[in-house]
């Protein structure tokens, strides 16, 4: 599909995380965030009395935690960030806009077009979805005059940069009621977003290794180290597919060597990733692609590094006919493996903010956050309604894919990949450079 076109909700498609990576998503260039620094509500939150917990405020650069050479801090689970409000959220007494367009941009079939459907028969509207591939193009895109969305779908990473260049408006908590309702308590009042003051989360989801259990008998469970089978499975040679994704790869093989910290900006650590990717490719001759969801189910490639999403997608969408969806397993690393989710926002620009009000909550709903994933994602919301465990037991599910569903304990002992500074992109963009030339 390209990027940028005007989709009909009930075209058919792939793995959202595929399509977002295409192109290969890239860190927003310390230069395209020029002036935003020092830009309004610079008080630390300890000392305006907000009582929300966050230790920085966008723009205060002297708030501890780290940041940006543009300003910017930079969220972390010990040093969450409270974003500032540069307009008033819509009053929630305001009445619902009446017809027209609602607009979404978001990545390519990530959303059940049933659900879309349902929801613009709901508030008498329609529901438009105009699609890109990966961030950098879409936050350029929201940057030109003109464009003008609702809905904007994103990653927690990004967050303060759409701030910052005030392309997002505050979320009113009283017509979000579904957020405390239903969502995870952990996520509820993330430490990206204090308060959820600008997004709500949407999907979560962990990288892991999946394979085809009648091709590859290796359990990487039963290994000391469970990343070892994409170094050593050399059975499976020239049958092995890397995500083509640098922080994804370059931070599986930081915790193949027992390093955690996949956010570091070491030399010498991201030095060593590569190494240790250049020792893969010698020995398994991975295939680097995004698009596991239907090569490992169809048997093209035996054993992948994937996200969650993506293997239970491939395996409720993509099994060839006459093979079991239980010929998929999949391992994750229950102690720090990466893991991560997905926002949904209003735009700042947004001519109907009380429908898109309405729409978040209404994807906050059980009944329809269980549509989107077990429907046509792959990709769960962190539902507190969501039995995990009655998807394997009425068989909607393969047992062999349980791990693939996350778990609250999942998420909170997870380690995911956070915005590094610009000094720390080129670090990682030098390295995967060097692995994608050979």
């Amino acid at each position: 599909m390209n990027s940028n076109s005007e989709e009909p909700i009930d075209e058919a498609g792939v793995s959202r995380r595929s399509l977002f990576l295409r192109t290969g998503a890239a860190a927003i260039g310390t230069a395209a965030l020029a002036g935003v620094a020092g830009c309004g509500d610079t008080t630390p939150v300890s000392e305006s009395g907000g009582g929300s917990g966050g230790k920085g405020l966008l723009g205060d650069p002297t708030a501890g935690g780290p940041v940006d050479s543009a300003g910017i801090p930079l969220a972390r689970r010990d040093y969450p960030v409270t974003l500032p409000r540069f307009q008033d959220p819509v009053s929630a007494s305001a009445k619902p806009e009446t017809g027209g367009v609602l607009k979404i941009y978001n990545y390519a079939d990530y959303v059940n077009p049933d659900v879309l459907k349902a929801f613009g028969k709901q508030e008498g509207v329609e529901v438009k979805v105009t699609t890109f591939d990966n961030l950098d193009e879409a936050f350029s895109k929201l940057s030109t005059a003109g464009q003008e969305y609702d809905i904007i779908f994103s990653t927690p990473d990004q967050l303060s940069k759409l701030v910052g260049r005030k392309l997002l408006q505050p979320l009113n908590p009283d017509l979000i009621g579904n957020l405390q309702k239903n969502i995870w308590d952990e996520i509820q009042n993330p430490f990206y977003d204090v308060d959820s003051r600008y997004s709500v989360p949407y999907t979560v989801y962990t990288t892991g290794v999946g394979w085809r259990n009648d091709k590859v008998t290796i359990d990487p469970a039963n290994l000391e180290n469970g990343w070892d089978v994409m170094w050593d499975t050399t059975s499976q040679r020239g049958k092995v597919q890397l995500l083509d994704d640098k922080r994804e790869a370059l931070g599986m093989a930081m915790l193949h060597e027992g390093q955690p910290n996949i956010n570091t900006e070491s030399q010498a650590f991201v030095n060593s990733a590569l190494a240790g990717l250049d020792t893969m490719d010698s020995k398994m001759r991975p295939k680097v692609q995004i698009s596991a969801y239907e090569t490992l189910p169809a048997g093209r490639i035996t054993l992948a590094q994937l996200w969650s999403g993506d293997l239970l997608s491939g395996a409720i969408n993509y099994m060839p006919k006459g093979t079991p969806a239980s010929v998929m397993s999949y391992w994750y690393q229950s102690e720090g493996g990466p893991v991560f989710n997905d926002i949904i926002t209003i735009a700042a620009a947004s001519t109907k903010p009380v429908i898109a009000h309405r729409f978040l909550n209404y994807m906050m709903q059980p009944d329809v956050a269980y549509e989107n994933f077990v429907g046509y994602t792959g990709y769960q919301q962190p539902q507190k309604s969501l039995n995990a465990a009655k998807l394997f037991d009425d068989g909607i599910l393969p047992k062999g894919l349980s791990k693939a569903v996350v778990t609250q304990d999942a998420y909170a002992a997870g380690n995911g990949f956070l915005t590094l500074t610009g000094e720390g992109e080129q670090i990682w963009d030098k390295a995967w450079s060097k692995f994608r030339a050979g």
